[in-house]
This record gives structure tokens, sequence and C-alpha cells, in this order.
């Protein structure tokens, strides 16, 4: 009897450390799986070349051609447009800070680089 009890005490001390040896190798080593929701975009822009279904621009050499163009006289316009607009901003102060500089030398290389697309597609042709 006297034995009994601190027997009793032992053995429900062991199984409450195995029970907080479990639970914590259990949560250590549980992978959880988190789903969360995809949000599809879609463009709902103007595009003069799209279709629905059947698309003609894609099969035929010369609708292909009249869109190429078109996209490539569009990029030449907006970025000339873009120049000329920071060009006339920097301009009003009258003084044309480095960083001012180094956006025009950027816009006026998009602009080149759009140019030189344009020509390439010509003298392809």
């Amino acid at each position: 009897m006297r034995y009994t009890k601190r027997f009793v005490l032992i053995i429900s001390a062991l199984i409450l450390l195995l029970g907080t040896m479990a639970v914590t190798a259990s949560s250590q080593s549980r992978a959880r799986r988190i789903y969360r929701p995809v949000f599809v975009r879609h463009y709902w822009g103007y595009d003069p070349f799209r279709s629905w279904g059947y698309d003609p621009y894609l099969y035929d050499p010369y609708l292909r051609e009249q869109r190429d163009r078109y996209y490539k006289e569009k990029a030449v316009r907006d970025a000339n447009k873009k120049l000329t607009k920071d060009r006339d901003k920097y301009r009003a102060d009258g003084v044309i800070t480095a960083k001012e500089q180094e956006n025009l030398a950027k816009r006026r290389h998009d602009y080149e680089k759009a140019v030189t697309k344009l020509n390439k597609f010509n003298q392809e042709r």
C-alpha cells in the first residue's frame, strides 16, 4: 500500500511526459496545405484586331502584316508623344537637372528603338 501511491504517481507522470512529447512531435511535423483563391484578370481594353472565335489575323499573312504595322506605328506615336510631353515639361522651368536628362535620354532611346523596329519591318516587306 505504501508503494502503490508512489508507483501510480510515477506511472501517471510518465504517461503525462510521453503525452506531451507526442503532442509536440506531431505539431512539429505536421504539414498543412494552405488553399488560397486564384484571381484571373481579363484584359477588357480596346483592341481593333480582336475577334471572337476564328482569328483571321492569325492565318492570313496580309492581315497579320497590317496588324503588325499598326502596332509598330502606334509604338512610334506613343514614344514620340511621351518624349515631347517630358521635353516640354522639363523645359517649362528653364533648368534641366541630371535626373531629367536621364529621363529624356531614356525616352529618346525608347523612341529610337520604336523607329528602328518600324524601319526594319518596312525594309523586310
